[in-house]
């Protein structure tokens, strides 16, 4: 049974995290005017990826699942195209 992925937020790089963390302050002083630390900002990043987290990673594997699935087609038709005629003895002189 494979294991169960790592939440979001220990998946994204350390000063990816914080940058993501200082525009989620940014966006609750401008839109919302509410003042929040760097550790509170990371707190609540952390908080949304690992409630979000679940349902975006099964997203992408149902979009890598359909992305996968075409290319195969492509694959199997271009091998199918490259099939050539077999041998056929000729018929038996009478």
């Amino acid at each position: 049974m494979p294991s169960e992925p790592r939440g979001l937020s220990t998946r994204i790089d350390t000063q990816r995290r914080r940058a993501m963390a200082r525009e989620l302050q940014a966006w609750l002083r401008e839109e919302r005017e509410e003042e929040v630390g760097e550790l509170a900002a990371g707190f609540l990043l952390d908080f949304v990826l690992d409630l979000a987290g679940p349902d975006l990673y099964n997203a992408a594997l149902t979009d890598a699942g359909k992305a996968f699935r075409e290319h195969a087609d492509i694959v199997e038709a271009e091998i199918a195209s490259l099939t050539q005629d077999t041998f056929k003895p000729r018929e038996a002189a009478e």
